[in-house]
């Protein structure tokens, strides 16, 4: 910021000056507050945003928004995966009655062994493997001759099994479309999780640097208010000389004094202010909070910059950066699949299924794995299952619901799309209005410094009052606030257009990863 006229300059050179008649300067009230909230800490913008990229919570939770949504694409890949399940069953009987035979014994063991996954296609292909051994002993009780004979006997069975099965849903379900769909909306929403990490990149850093400007603004609101007050001690400083050479009336010292009072009030009011927005700094980058963790300190220049703002294109280019209408625009290709994938389930169910393999059986297992392998025993067995929902009121309400999500996904791209030309609208239009403000504030300052000397050329002429004087020196305070007003809204402003562009992460050389 450029420096005040000549009479604050010569203000600040008397600022360490003791008062009249000797004695101490009196304490400045910012030392009670120094020693309650410690030192504090000088930083700048850069570093300021590169905390807010490590620390801030907002990026932390987004951050592990997308991992989540690529564990969740991993999920959907499991569709690919084998499925492997082996069985093993026992059965053991005996005394069972049949006729004029009792089984005495019966043994049963089976396995079996399954290999299947999914097929693109929305079918299944799976092997299978079964074995099974039967062992019985039972006994047959006879009449021979008038003579009662019971018969023993055995029989032993091992059946083997290997068949390959598929399905093929004809209708319903079938088709990649609706194979993929679930990892197809998994990657949307991974994507849409990848966006919204960046706005919320956008809006830490937008946060902090507003916060950044209110720190800069109260800062220098207390500089121009102590500024003031070391004017005013001068003034009481010549007031005195004069009441005590006789050219003065002491009348005027009053006056002067009580400007003094509600200056060093309006110092430590202002000091209060560079706490209460250092705390709003420090929340908004991450930053830790407690003893002598709670005052900033920053320094940098104030410029504008005059340059010219085409508001069609910079509203075209919030269109193309909005991470907002890019989320919209996920969530609308992920209501096309449901779409899709909804027309589907409207269909019929047609299900075609197919199974073949060889079998082998004989009183012994080498034997029965012999007959299979030679494919002595072949079978071939085939089906078609139809269903259909009379009404299929699930599937047409279903249909229904993410035609309207659809629909109502149009309507919020169109809205947010507004708001977006909105806020560009008037961040453009402050930055205009905020460079004038400047132009203006800042004539007005040299018009004060003007008025300030002219007012105290009379005063001492016996033509104007300490009153007429102070008064001057306030219009001057008032357009150096005014002034470093309309550049912390121009730079505000500036930093809204630089979010909606997308600008603003580039050009504090912020990268996600």
């Amino acid at each position: 910021m450029r420096a005040h006229g000549d009479v604050l300059r010569r203000a600040l050179a008397l600022a360490d000056a003791p008062p009249p008649g000797g004695g101490t300067s009196p304490p400045r009230q910012s030392a009670d507050l120094t020693t309650w909230a410690g030192e504090a800490r000088a930083t700048t913008l850069p570093e300021l945003l590169q905390i807010t990229v490590r620390q801030a919570p907002s990026l932390a939770a987004a951050k592990f928004d997308i991992a989540i949504a690529d564990a969740r694409i991993q999920q959907t890949q499991g569709r690919n995966d084998w499925l492997l399940s082996a069985e093993v069953q026992g059965f053991r009987s005996s005394g069972v009655v049949s006729g004029a035979t009792t089984i005495d014994h019966e043994n049963q063991i089976e396995g079996t062994v399954d290999l299947s996954r999914n097929l693109p296609t929305g079918g299944t292909i799976a092997l299978h493997g079964d074995s099974r051994y039967d062992h019985s002993q039972f006994h047959t009780v006879g009449v021979l001759n008038g003579a009662t004979v019971i018969a023993p006997g055995e029989t032993k069975e091992w059946r083997d099994v290997v068949s390959a099965q598929i399905t093929q849903p004809l209708l319903r379900n079938r088709g990649r479309t609706v194979f993929d769909a679930n990892e197809a909306k998994a990657t949307l929403s991974r994507d849409a999780a990848v966006l919204a990490r960046r706005l919320a990149a956008i809006q830490a850093v937008q946060a902090v640097i507003s916060a950044y400007w209110d720190l800069v603004l109260a800062e220098r609101t207390v500089a121009i208010t102590q500024q003031s007050l070391d004017l005013a001690r001068e003034r009481l400083r010549v007031t005195q000389i004069g009441a005590d050479g006789g050219k003065v009336p002491r009348s005027e010292i009053p006056a002067v004094l009580q400007v003094i009072a509600t200056r060093e009030e309006d110092v430590l009011n202002g000091e209060l202010g560079v706490l209460n927005n250092s705390i709003v700094l420090r929340r908004a980058a991450g930053m830790p909070l407690g003893a002598g963790e709670i005052g900033l300190r920053v320094a940098t220049d104030l410029d504008t910059k005059d340059q010219p703002l085409d508001l069609g294109q910079l509203v075209e280019r919030a269109y193309t950066a909005s991470p907002e209408l890019a989320q919209l625009a996920k969530q609308d290709a992920s209501a096309t699949l449901d779409v899709s994938v909804a027309e589907n389930g409207l269909l019929p169910q047609l299900d075609a299924a197919l199974s073949f393999g060889p079998s082998g059986t004989s009183n012994n297992f080498a034997d029965s794995w012999k007959n299979l392998a030679e494919f002595n025993e072949f079978q071939v067995s085939g089906s078609l299952k139809f269903s259909q929902a009379l009404g299929n009121d699930a599937a047409r309400g279903k249909l229904r619901e993410v035609h309207e999500t659809k629909r109502k996904l149009t309507v919020n791209a169109f809205d947010l799309r507004a708001q977006l030309a909105q806020t560009m609208t008037r961040a453009v239009a402050q930055l205009e209005l905020a460079r004038r403000r400047v132009m203006l504030s800042q004539r007005a300052i040299e018009l004060a410094n003007e008025n300030i000397k002219i007012e105290t050329d009379r005063f001492n002429l016996g033509k104007a009052t300490n009153f007429d004087v102070l008064n001057r020196l306030e219009e001057l305070r008032q357009a150096e606030l005014r002034k470093t007003q309309a550049m912390i809204d121009w730079h505000k402003a500036e930093v809204v257009v630089q979010s909606l562009t997308g600008d603003v992460l580039p050009m504090y050389g912020i990268a996600l990863e």
